[in-house]
């Protein structure tokens, strides 16, 4: 229960101190302490807003306080989701790239091989296709990615 002075009730109303005391002795309003209880002012008074601007200030403050939060928990999660994905995203491109490194060594092996099959007919062939073999051959080496 929030007690206001009577000067306070009747800025806050927006009436004269001599009309709160009036409502007081006639029962309308009721004290405690020599002060005017904001739970009787809202019963005599149902549309009234007792809020000064102090509390007014106090209650914005509160809610950009309470904004302010969602938005930096609404941010971690974002930031979280983020993270889930550009880490998922990692792992993805590792395998990818673990797949491609194993295709490289295979080809490099491809390419070893044929080139030593290349140069074993090279050795046992006419001539003829000794041109055609060797041209092959360095088509094959300007091409091997080493």
């Amino acid at each position: 229960m929030i007690k206001l002075s009577v000067s306070q009730a009747a800025r806050r109303l927006g009436i004269s101190r001599r009309e709160i005391q009036q409502q007081i002795n006639n029962g309308t309003l009721h004290t405690h302490e020599g002060y005017v209880t904001t739970d009787s002012i809202r019963l005599a008074y149902p549309k009234s807003n007792l809020y000064s601007e102090q509390d007014q200030k106090i209650k914005r403050y509160e809610q950009i306080q309470e904004n302010a939060i969602y938005k930096s928990a609404a941010s971690e999660a974002i930031h979280n989701e983020n993270e889930k994905i550009l880490f998922d995203t990692i792992k993805e491109l590792r395998a990818q790239l673990e797949i491609e490194k194993a295709k490289n060594i295979h080809f490099r092996n491809v390419f070893e091989d044929l080139t030593k099959r290349i140069k074993l007919i090279e050795e046992n062939c006419s001539s003829k296709d000794k041109e055609y073999l060797i041209k092959l051959h360095r088509f094959i080496v300007d091409n091997n990615p080493q």
